[in-house]
């Protein structure tokens, strides 16, 4: 029996449909702190000239004040995706004045939970949920947890081409909500494939194995202790990849709960239960507490957003509309993959290589069969991820793929002949950023976790050094580097227009921001 990839391959060449592998909309998320010349974290409130971050469609922030968010729309090839974020971080470190963008995952030197400024959006309800919301995630989980930073990578197949991947797997559709609904299925197929496959992104692009002393001075100081000093400034893994993918970084674990991807609906019911149970340790931290809230709810999770996962099926919301609803009635639009490290060694924090590669892997996983996951096989699929971002430069990495230990070698070559198989259809540079991968498979040494590690010997300079080494070059470049008269012209419109929409939704509210949040969760109270 031919493999399911090789059939779909075979019927798309059969029926001249190849061109439908290529119809793809790939957006980025990228944040960046910005940081003083030192590499000190700002304290300084979100630059006027970059507009107002609670409504500039490209630039905004994430949970801190000075962690900055840079969106780009969905857009048809990598290499337009990557000048597009490439074009926002331009406009934007030449609004910064004498501050950069710190080019690493992990932060850079922290002074305390105190020097870790929250989001501040205005004066409206809306900023003001969504301050609180950051303010629950510091009493949740710590504020240097949420200073990691990271680049999204939002991946979809365009609208036209789902009439051919119908017809691949023989589905019939009679309707508008027959195609949503294979939609829908079919980018849970591939969530599932991303998760059980996620150890490739760690392996191949990790790059934070590393993090400063001052990290633990908030909070993590246990977990400081089991990591080895590389120099009196900074903590590593040895043969690690990622720490912003181990249990340092970003994780539900205070109050764990499972999320099923094996249907939409089922999906829906284990958010809405995260997002309406109570849980006893963040019930200690108290909603309101002399007459200020700590959080919007003690619930598992105070909103959908708060699901920490490495991969999430995303549709983008309406007015007064939760992700969930969202989703509900209009299905799964893209896929939101979480798992990709910020490098040092490029302005944009990827490069255009990386990004054709994870464009043939998620092709590539879209497919190939596609197994439900309960419980248990998620745990296995977790584990490998964590495996490797703490230890997967090592000999003795062993993963379990389908039941059987296998090393890291034996687990990623044979998809890697899978995903060059699939790299033949898009084109011979999606070939080339294959083949260049499995150097890092013989070597792992070529990895860019472990090039970190070994300019930090070589150069006898800490973690800190190098990300400010490089957050500086890159600066550099921006600032040297004159904007063309209509892209500068056109950020300037957006900032003003963002400044305007954000007075509007100010002036626009009717009532005070507790019967707004009453008003919020009495909405989420409704099954979705």
């Amino acid at each position: 029996m031919p493999h399911l990839l090789e059939k779909r391959l075979a019927y798309l060449s059969k029926h001249g449909e190849t061109e439908a592998l290529r119809r793809v909309r790939i957006g980025l998320e990228r944040e960046a702190l910005r940081v003083s010349p030192e590499g000190r974290l700002s304290q300084r409130p979100h630059p006027y000239a970059l507009g107002s971050a609670l409504t500039h469609p490209q630039i905004t922030t994430d949970y801190s004040e000075a962690l900055l968010e840079f969106v780009t729309p969905p857009l048809t090839t990598p290499e337009d995706a990557l000048q597009r974020l490439d074009t926002i971080q331009h406009v934007a470190a030449q609004q910064l004045g004498d501050e950069m963008l710190w080019n690493a995952s992990m932060p850079c030197h922290l002074d305390g939970e105190d020097g870790i400024p929250i989001a501040q959006y205005g004066a409206s309800n809306l900023a003001k949920f969504k301050h609180i919301y950051r303010v629950g995630l510091a009493h949740r989980y710590g504020k240097a947890m949420q200073t990691i930073a990271g680049i999204h990578y939002n991946f979809s197949f365009a609208e036209e081409t789902w009439p051919v991947w119908l017809a691949v797997d023989g589905v019939r559709a009679d309707s508008a909500d027959d195609i949503q609904a294979f939609r829908s299925r079919r980018y849970l197929d591939l969530l599932r494939n991303i998760q059980r496959y996620g150890f490739v992104i760690p392996y191949l692009f990790g790059a934070s194995p590393a993090v400063s002393r001052s990290f633990f001075t908030t909070g993590n100081t246990k977990v400081s202790a089991h990591l080895p000093r590389l120099d009196d400034d900074t903590c590593y893994l040895p043969r690690g990849t990622s720490l912003r993918l181990s249990d340092l970084g970003y994780s539900n674990r205070k109050c764990p709960f499972f999320v099923s991807s094996d249907s939409l609906d089922a999906y829906l019911f284990a958010l809405y239960q995260a997002t309406h149970t109570p849980c006893e340790t963040f019930e200690k931290v108290g909603v309101m507490v002399d007459g200020a809230y700590r959080q919007l709810n003690a619930n598992i999770l105070q909103i959908e957003n708060e699901y920490y996962s490495s991969v999430r099926p995303k549709q983008p919301p309406q007015a007064g509309e939760t992700p969930s609803r969202a989703l509900r009635q209009r299905g799964i639009a893209y896929l939101e993959l979480r798992s990709l490290d910020v490098s040092p060694f490029t302005p944009t924090g990827t490069d255009l290589e990386t990004m054709r590669f994870i464009q043939a892997w998620l092709t590539t996983c879209f497919l190939l069969h596609s197994d439900s996951s309960g419980r248990r096989t998620r745990i296995v699929y977790d584990s490998n991820l964590l495996g490797v971002a703490a230890n997967g430069r090592s000999d003795e990495a062993i993963l379990d793929i389908d039941g059987e230990p296998k090393t890291l070698a034996q687990a990623l070559t044979p998809l890697l002949d899978q995903i060059e198989m699939v790299s033949e259809w898009l084109g011979e540079p999606y070939r080339d950023s294959v083949r260049k991968q499995r150097g890092k498979i013989a070597d792992p040494e070529t990895t860019p976790s472990a090039r970190m590690l070994r300019e930090m010997r070589e150069q006898q300079e800490s973690f800190h050094a190098l990300a400010c080494r490089y957050s500086k070059q890159h600066a550099d470049r921006y600032r040297e580097t004159p904007l063309p008269t209509d892209v500068r012209g056109a950020f300037e419109t957006m900032a003003e227009t963002s400044r305007q929409e954000q007075q509007r939704l100010e002036a626009a509210d009717q009532m005070n921001f507790d019967d707004y949040l009453a008003r919020y969760l009495a909405d989420a109270a409704q099954m979705p």
